[in-house]
């Protein structure tokens, strides 16, 4: 007997290890997906609804593709082009000069400008980082070569220029969706090196920003970025002005690099290209441009450590032991609420909580515990149901399963029609009879006359010895109560004979009934005790029905119905009318009878 508790423990164990397993399973292979979407969603209503402004920002210089047009020669020989944009840029005192693109590594001796036959390319690129790198610190993009397994080098004039300072990574690191939150930090995945030196930290660097970076690219930064067109530049430097190009880059960041359409498109969170309104895809050298922004200003959006998540989830499992199904998903929905509005307040501020995780831990336990419960308790109904049944009617039960009749609910007043049968001289015969042969006629008789009740939509009361006591219009209301009333008697009359031709072929006495009917107000309800009471009907409807059907026999008909019930029939002609009666206990009523349809 001791591991009985034990036992009925054991589903409810089954259940919680199945349900945690499926919301571990949930926050391993779901929260990230679905925490990269509400990240998306969350920097793009901060930046719709809350820009924040910043005070030292990034001027990006685009290679467009009308500059690209323009060009006499391919874009791989503009040389000259860039030698005179860094000229331009150091000479109008930009802080530092970050370059998008990949320096040649040849020195192209046997080609010319067709532009400028005259040039050098080789010397007047060189030239043009050799002086630009004496006014501005110069940052040059290194790219990853995936086939040799290393980065692409720029022509060894170029790099000795450069230095080992002058040149960093370029790449950004993706998540699995292929989208670019993350800073690629020292230790990120896609840094080939493990070099912690990136394109944007040695512009930050440059600029008195130098540190180890890690976290969220902060997106939210800073209006929508607009590029100043590199044609532009080398106009206002061929037209000598100095002072445009040094209200453009004095003492500021510039980045160089593509604008194309189709060159180095990177899918970030949000629309940054103010050129690209409705679009996340932006040339890559805005990427590093944003990165540059959160250096400079309030740095990376940090993330929460994996131990405070762990922690957070192991909170959020707890919402199986609460058992109120109904308080806890109201709970859970308003704690829900509140994480997102507070993952968003805090995402403002520089952190990122990663709410899906803990949400989808806590919603897993709350419908798995739901889920346990809604099946222990259809369990119990259907064990109620089986149990109860051959003790309540149908109705009754269905409406007790439902919740509508409870025990604690006070009586009410209903209209109903109540029916009172009972076996004439059942007394003596069983006198005669075993009580195990009295116990088995009265149930085939029961059974019987039950099913009888129930098909026309009554409801059994109780069994009075011999006799069956029932009524029609509750729980169930009845647009006919009389008439489903009427006809249930007249259908008993019709079991009756077949009962009793079995008996007769079994050599037994057959049976005669008498049946009384009335119609009138009772209370329906619980009566009884707080231990023990039965859903029935009381009132002067009740015991002048019982009345009617102890006339039976003196009048002579098997149905006897009182004035107020015959007026309700479709079909009066089956009624006899036996004029007034006097009734024990009540005055004279007058009296129908029938002996069926």
């Amino acid at each position: 007997m001791r591991f009985l508790p034990a036992l009925a423990a054991a589903p409810r164990l089954a259940a919680f290890c199945a349900t945690l397993l499926t919301a571990l399973a949930a926050v391993a292979w779901l929260a990230p997906a679905l925490d990269a979407r509400l990240l998306d969603s969350q920097l793009a209503f901060n930046r719709d609804r809350f820009p924040q402004a910043i005070a030292n920002d990034v001027v990006v210089v685009g290679i467009d593709d009308a500059f690209v047009d323009s060009l006499a020669e391919p874009l791989a020989l503009s040389h000259g082009y860039l030698a005179r944009f860094l000229d331009s840029a150091s000479g109008a005192g930009a802080a530092v000069i970050g370059i998008d693109l990949v320096l040649p590594d040849k020195r192209f001796d046997t080609l010319v400008s067709t532009s400028n036959p005259g040039m050098d390319l080789h010397r007047t690129l060189l030239a043009g980082l050799m002086l630009a790198g004496q006014r501005s610190p110069l940052v040059v993009a290194k790219v990853w070569d995936h086939q040799r397994r290393h980065y692409f080098e720029p022509h060894i004039d170029y790099a000795a220029v450069l230095g080992p300072q002058g040149m960093a990574s370029a790449l950004v690191c993706a998540d699995a969706d292929l989208r670019v939150r993350h800073y690629p930090g020292a230790n990120a995945a896609c840094q080939p090196d493990g070099t912690p030196a990136t394109l944007s930290s040695a512009v930050a660097a440059a600029m008195g920003r130098r540190q180890q970076w890690e976290g969220l690219i902060n997106w939210q930064l800073g209006p929508p970025i607009r590029y100043i067109p590199l044609q532009q530049v080398l106009a206002m430097a061929r037209d000598g002005d100095r002072a445009g190009l040094a209200a453009m880059f004095k003492g500021r960041a510039v980045l160089l690099g593509s604008v194309q359409a189709d060159i180095d498109i990177i899918d970030i969170p949000v629309a940054l290209a103010a050129w690209l309104p409705d679009s996340p895809r932006v040339p890559g050298v805005l990427v590093h441009a944003q990165s540059v922004r959160s250096m400079l200003n309030q740095g990376m959006v940090a993330t929460l450590g994996p131990a405070a998540g762990a922690a957070l989830v192991m909170a959020f499992l707890g919402f199986w032991w609460r058992a109120a199904v109904r308080s806890k998903l109201l709970l859970l929905s308003l704690v829900t609420l509140l994480v997102l509005a507070a993952s968003n307040v805090l995402l403002r501020q520089g952190l990122w909580i990663a709410p899906a995780a803990m949400l989808l831990a806590g919603w897993c336990m709350a419908l798995g515990r739901s889920a346990w419960q809604a099946w222990q308790h259809f369990r119990d109904k259907q064990r109620l149901g089986r149990t109860f049944s051959g003790y309540v009617s149908p109705e009754v039960l269905k409406q007790i399963l439902a919740g509508e009749i409870d025990a604690r609910h006070a009586g009410s007043k209903l209209p109903v029609c109540v029916l009172f049968s009972d076996i004439r001289g059942f007394t003596t015969l069983s006198e005669h009879l075993p009580a195990e042969q009295v116990v088995e006629l009265l149930n085939r008789y029961f059974a019987r006359m039950t099913a009888v009740v129930h098909r026309h939509g009554g409801t059994v009361d109780k069994f009075i010895g011999d006799g069956l006591m029932a009524f029609f219009g509750a729980p169930n209301r009845l647009d006919a109560a009389e008439q489903a009333a009427f006809d249930a008697a007249c259908k008993m009359l019709d079991e009756l004979g077949a009962l009793n031709a079995e008996l007769r072929a079994e050599g037994q006495a057959a049976l005669g009934i008498g049946i009384g009917l009335h119609t009138g107000l009772a209370v329906i309800g619980h009566i009884g005790s707080a231990e023990r009471h039965e859903y029935t009907a009381i009132g002067d409807t009740v015991n002048i029905a019982a009345r009617l059907e102890s006339l039976c026999k003196e009048v002579g008909y098997p149905i006897v119905c009182s004035g107020a019930f015959a007026v309700s029939l479709d079909y009066p002609a089956a009624l006899v009318d036996l004029g007034a009666h006097p009734l024990k206990g009540h005055t004279a009523l007058s009296v129908y009878g029938a002996s069926g349809r």
